[in-house]
């Protein structure tokens, strides 16, 4: 990840050279604010903003917050959904109410934005990446797609995983994905065999994986369940009296983050907890323009 946050040389001199130090201080004092990138030090979070098809960024602890990281991924129009990254590579599906058809892609720093990374999908709404593979699962359609990091070998009937469909989560072993018309956690293996569509009753939507546990957005998007990865120990009020309306998580090894896109994408928080749901900060984030989809650098898989 290249770092682009500046320093300037200090040296311990005396006379002209110390005036002309301070000359320079009080002039760049004068100019705009520069918004900084992404930096290997620290750990973030993402968000896709509906409204307008702008990218989010802030530190995990909140901190640095830019509302327009990538400025549009739309030419301005309503769109995008989920969010996931890795180490090299922001990816957002561009869901937009059932007309996209493209999932993109961005450097981990923001640039080289193309929108139409992949094409062909049928509102591409949840997006996952593993070592190897970005998923997509589009809610215009009922399969779950895959391609190859780079986009290639594209294959956009991976597995029949049923109609209404957002979530979508990669483990090591499993990709796991949610229907919000079926009410159901599916599950298959990463080679596309062993499909369960109903392997979990649930009352949710978005959905995250972190060690042993799925978390989603449950309670009509006003709280957070968690359930074990082998289906047990539901429990669908793990957070409860969230406002607004809760699509999509993502999870680290400390926190649970959440976007509220409001009522009617009218939202404009990100939320977080401690991933054993306690210490909740329902505003830890503030000025977004309907926060959809989100995702955390250091996050599963």
């Amino acid at each position: 990840m290249k770092n682009t946050t500046h320093y300037a040389a200090e040296r311990h001199v005396f006379g002209k050279t110390i005036v002309a130090v301070f000359a320079l201080c009080a002039w760049a004092a004068l100019l705009p604010a520069q918004t900084s990138k992404p930096n290997a030090t620290e750990a973030y979070v993402y968000w896709t903003n509906y409204n307008n098809g702008s990218i989010g960024l802030a530190t995990i602890a909140g901190a640095d917050v830019d509302q327009t990281f990538i400025p549009t991924t739309t030419g301005g129009a309503i769109g995008n959904a989920g969010l996931t990254v890795n180490a090299d590579y922001i990816y957002w599906s561009g869901a937009n109410g059932g007309t996209a058809t493209n999932v993109g892609r961005a450097s981990i720093d923001g640039t080289g934005a193309d929108p139409n990374f992949i094409t062909g999908g049928q509102n591409p709404c949840g997006v996952a990446v593993n070592s190897s593979y970005i998923y997509w699962y589009g809610d215009g359609g009922s399969y779950i797609g895959r391609a190859n990091l780079d986009g290639s070998d594209v294959n956009h009937q991976f597995i029949d995983a049923g109609s209404g469909g957002c979530g979508l989560a990669v483990t090591k072993s499993y990709i796991y994905w949610a229907s919000y018309r079926s009410g159901y956690i599916g599950r298959a293996k990463l080679d596309g065999t062993g499909v369960n569509q109903n392997f979990i009753y649930y009352d949710g939507q978005g959905i995250a994986i972190e060690g042993d546990y799925i978390y989603y957005a449950s309670n009509g998007g006003t709280g957070i369940g968690r359930v074990d990865l082998n289906g047990s120990d539901l429990n669908s009020d793990f957070i409860t009296g969230l406002s607004g309306s809760i699509a999509f998580l993502a999870v680290d090894s400390k926190y649970i983050f959440w976007a509220d896109s409001g009522s009617d994408y009218n939202g404009t928080t990100i939320g977080r907890a401690s991933l054993d749901g306690t210490d909740v900060k329902k505003r830890l984030i503030t000025g977004a323009d309907g926060p959809f989809g989100i995702a955390v650098t250091g996050g599963n898989p």
